[in-house]
């Protein structure tokens, strides 16, 4: 009942954003006229207070700023109904512009509107590691039973893949063998797979399709294990970097043929995403060898391997950024090492001037960032249940989803469940 309510009041909101489009007014405060001030709140008490069941989910809206009704679709998505049990979900948005967040132990679906649609516990034959990635609505798991100490060379990667209510579709022994270190789709049946062999002490780019086998490979490595990270373009480049300060950057052309390979001695690479037009951007933290307090950077890469630009944020404890970039603006977290706490939650122009910061209290739970159906920006950051509770790694600890509009600041619907 309660999630009819909501749909309804949904409605409403959307009725209201298309009159705002219709003027040109998308992103801004729409100042309704006097006697919508009375009606819209008297509509909305009214729908309340129609409402039976809530179903145990509470909206906090308080949208009302300066006497002026805020239009908004941005939420937080506070899931206090569950203790949370993981550290990493895999975040994807459904071109409805649902959400699916997927870790080791749990699938949840929440919809574009902030509810909590269902919680599915996985399980799975194997306790083994395991690489999730989702692609059109499909959820991909890499793993193998290996590891450094009882490293068997012959045994192979598995592949499963997974509807969205966790039925089992297939599962399929890749032609590859030894210990994944990333993995990124190309399309639903080819994959790039950063693969370490312990014996060989080499790391090496593969290109593998989900029937024919291995079609391309490329050892990056011989001396240890990196590059760490892959990413792959839209346009089927392939790009490796690294959290060290040797071979940290290379990019690759679809059939794995080296382009370049470079060593940026002054930083470290966490993340990266390729912009067409602009070049590859690129973020983590500086050298120590470069400066022993370690910033956070971001910097801009053309497709010729130069450094275009580059910014430093004020030295301080957090590391380890996502980032994302939309068609006009940069998004940039941080939190601090290990813990995940105390987000730094930054939005740069593309040219790399920073333009506004969010201190966002949290810890350890966290995701990659994605780009909602605003044009914003969607990540899952956790909290402690209890305030009490140890900042670091508290015993219990729940979920949020963040859905950020093109103001970026703070959203203030929260939705807690």
């Amino acid at each position: 009942m309660f999630r009819k309510c909501i749909q309804v009041l949904i409605s409403f909101k959307q009725q209201l954003l298309e009159l705002i489009k219709r003027e040109k007014m998308k992103n801004a405060k729409y100042k309704v006229n006097p006697l919508l001030r009375l009606i819209v709140p008297i509509c909305l008490l009214f729908i309340i207070a129609s409402c039976g069941d809530i179903d145990q989910t509470e909206i906090i809206d308080t949208e009302d700023v300066n006497g002026e009704f805020m239009l908004t679709d941005a939420w937080i998505c506070d899931m206090k109904s569950f203790e949370e049990d993981g550290w990493y979900y895999e975040l994807y948005m459904q071109d409805n512009g649902d959400y699916i967040a997927v870790s080791n132990n749990r699938m949840l679906k929440v919809s574009k509107d902030g509810t909590l649609d269902a919680m599915i516990m996985l399980s799975y034959d194997d306790d083994n590691y395991g690489i999730v990635r989702m692609h059109n609505d499909k959820i991909y798991r890499f793993h193998t039973d290996n590891d450094f100490q009882n490293y068997d060379p012959s045994i192979a990667v598995q592949l499963e893949i997974y509807d969205f209510d966790f039925t089992l579709l297939g599962a399929y022994e890749l032609d590859t063998k030894g210990l994944i270190y990333d993995a990124e789709l190309e399309n639903d049946e080819t994959f790039g797979l950063l693969v370490y062999d312990v014996d060989a002490v080499t790391m090496t780019l593969k290109k593998i399709h989900l029937t024919d086998g291995l079609m391309h490979e490329v050892i990056l490595s011989t001396n240890g294990t990196s590059p760490t990270n892959l990413s792959i373009t839209e346009s089927g480049q392939y790009i490796c970097s690294a959290s060290s300060n040797k071979k940290n950057l290379s990019l690759l052309d679809n059939d794995l043929n080296i382009i370049w390979a470079n060593e940026y001695d002054d930083y470290l690479v966490s993340d990266l995403k390729y912009v067409p037009g602009q070049g590859i951007y690129i973020t983590g933290r500086v050298s120590t060898f470069f400066d022993p307090e370690r910033p956070t950077y971001i910097a801009l890469i053309d497709l010729d391997g130069n450094v275009v630009n580059s910014f430093l944020f004020d030295a301080g404890e957090r590391w380890a950024p996502f980032l994302e970039i939309n068609d006009e603006r940069i998004c940039l977290i941080q939190t601090e090492p290990e813990t995940g706490l105390n987000m730094l939650f930054s939005i740069l122009d593309l040219d790399l001037n920073l333009e506004s910061t969010l201190e966002i209290p949290g810890n350890i739970v966290q995701s990659d960032i994605k780009i909602n159906e605003n044009g914003s920006f969607s990540f899952v950051y956790g909290i402690a249940l209890d305030p009490e509770d140890p900042a670091t790694f508290p015993e219990n600890r729940n979920t949020r989803i963040f859905k950020f509009d093109m103001t970026y600041s703070l959203p203030t619907n929260i939705i807690v469940q």
